[in-house]
């Protein structure tokens, strides 16, 4: 079992391998990060693809491990590497890993969404980013549509959808944003068409 942990007293994020057998810490990778408690710390999800697992962290650190042995095979800092503003209540965003590649959304001034080579890390295409859309708590959707392989994130002023082949903008639309926070990824249903769902009031 795979986990994105926060060690508070060393203060680095923690990818780690749990034993499902018993419980027992197997490896961990972990980097430093000086994170508050914010409703939470960590809020992401690990991917596993192979011999490969993927992570991103609550201040927008990806990282890619041998899934056996805790490995870094690359990493990448989308504040740095693409200009993310990390969301407030920090990312929120599981890595989406589509056959050989990662694809990303760092809403950065360099690109809107990213698509990586799983083993190495590179930059395989980037979708600009020329109304400044900035990242969300979501996660990127995959869909088939009109003989378009494409993917769908509701970034925070629209959605796009841009083709999965070289990551050329499809269509979007500034009908559907919300002025919070955006979390729920979206969700494809029958008839191409896309569910999309947000909380737009405060809490008590």
């Amino acid at each position: 079992m795979y986990l994105i942990d926060y060690d508070r007293e060393n203060k680095q994020d923690a990818l780690r391998c749990l034993s499902l057998a018993d419980g027992r810490e197997i490896w961990r990778f972990a980097y430093p990060v000086n994170v508050k408690r914010f409703h939470g710390m960590s809020r992401t999800t690990p991917v596993v693809s192979g011999p490969f697992v993927v992570a991103m962290g609550p201040k927008c650190h990806v990282t890619c491990l041998d899934a056996t042995s805790g490995e870094l095979k690359w990493g990448l800092d989308l504040v740095r590497d693409f200009g993310t503003a990390v969301p407030q209540w920090y990312a929120g965003q599981c890595p989406l890993v589509d056959g050989d590649r990662v694809i990303l959304a760092p809403g950065g001034t360099n690109a809107l969404l990213l698509a990586v080579e799983l083993a190495t890390g590179k930059a395989l295409w980037q979708t600009p980013n020329p109304h400044d859309w900035k990242m969300t708590h979501a996660s990127i959707a995959v869909t088939e549509f009109a003989g378009h392989r494409q993917y769908v994130y509701p970034a925070s002023h629209g959605v796009v959808g841009v083709s999965a082949t070289d990551g050329a903008l499809l269509w979007e639309t500034t009908d559907w944003k919300i002025s919070i926070a955006t979390v729920p990824s979206p969700l494809v249903v029958e008839a191409g068409r896309i569910f999309l769902s947000a909380d737009t009031a405060p809490g008590p």
